[in-house]
């Protein structure tokens, strides 16, 4: 069962292989075609033209979807301000580690960092939770490849690296949203609504992270609510989520420690779960 119900195209993901091959050896099987642009075959590979093409090509990808995700959250944040359920916030600048400042109340003034990632999952580095922040977020934004499903990016960056971080190093994130490109567009509907919706009209899906590091001593630490934290529920209400329609864009992770015996050794293991609308959508077992 995939833990999102988003799925890309079939026939786009069938077409991907043959498209890497054309072009990869475009030299030896369509040589005519390169002369015709005046590229020359004999130097396609060896001369590393089309290496440094791909290269260059996949720069300006990452650019331009690095300038798509900050502008979005940036224009969230704004409406959350501009509704005045925000106080305030600030989009940080080079030499600080997360991407936004949120101020989500004056008095008590309650601060929250948000660090805004691509949501493939293939080179996500989460940096360290601010220690004045009494949230932290990590926003991925699905707007790239369609290679791998968007249930491999979330099984990426939450089974193999969050939930790995916060069993070794502690590093503790509250929650996790995921917001896709291609949800309402004309691409795709989004499978949570009957009728078709607009892209900007869905709300992230968030995932909400255990409180506390696993310990022996605390092998099961609870994890959030929308309740217990200020700003996934003012993202859900902005975005004009109804209270009926709210679960549908709420995952529970839970990270536990299980004991077990090994060659009569007890050795800990760690149990990661995925929770959807009472649902286990994901379920691992990994060695401590």
């Amino acid at each position: 069962m995939p833990i999102l119900p988003c799925t890309h195209d079939a026939t786009a993901l069938a077409q991907i292989a043959p498209t890497i091959d054309l072009l990869r050896n475009m030299d030896r099987n369509h040589p005519e075609v390169l002369r015709a642009e005046g590229i020359q075959p004999e130097d396609y590979h060896p001369k590393r033209v089309f290496r440094s093409a791909v290269e260059i090509i996949r720069g300006s990808f990452i650019a331009s979807s690095v300038t798509q995700r900050q502008g979005m959250v940036n224009a969230v944040l704004a409406r959350l301000q501009a509704e005045r359920r925000i106080a305030g916030f600030e989009r940080t600048g080079r030499g600080v580690r997360h991407d936004f400042t949120v101020v989500l109340t004056e008095t008590p003034r309650v601060c929250a960092a948000l660090e805004v990632k691509g949501g493939e999952g293939i080179s996500v580095t989460v940096t360290e939770r601010p220690p004045w922040a009494q949230e932290f977020l990590l926003w991925c934004h699905l707007d790239g490849s369609v290679s791998n499903q968007p249930s491999q990016g979330v099984r990426s960056i939450i089974v193999n690296r969050l939930a790995n971080n916060l069993f070794k190093r502690g590093k503790i994130v509250d929650a996790v949203l995921f917001k896709d490109q291609l949800c309402g567009s004309a691409l795709r509907r989004c499978p949570k609504y009957a009728d078709a919706v607009e892209n900007d009209e869905i709300a992230p899906d968030i995932f909400l992270m255990p409180r506390e590091q696993p310990t022996p001593q605390q092998p099961f630490p609870q994890t959030h609510t929308v309740e217990s934290l200020y700003l996934p529920g003012m993202i859900l209400d902005s975005f004009g989520v109804r209270a009926e329609d709210r679960e549908k864009h709420i995952w529970f992770v839970q990270i536990h420690l299980a004991s077990v015996t090994k060659r009569q050794t007890q050795v800990y293991q760690r149990r990661t779960r995925i929770l959807h609308l009472g649902n286990v959508m994901e379920e691992s077992l990994t060695n401590a």
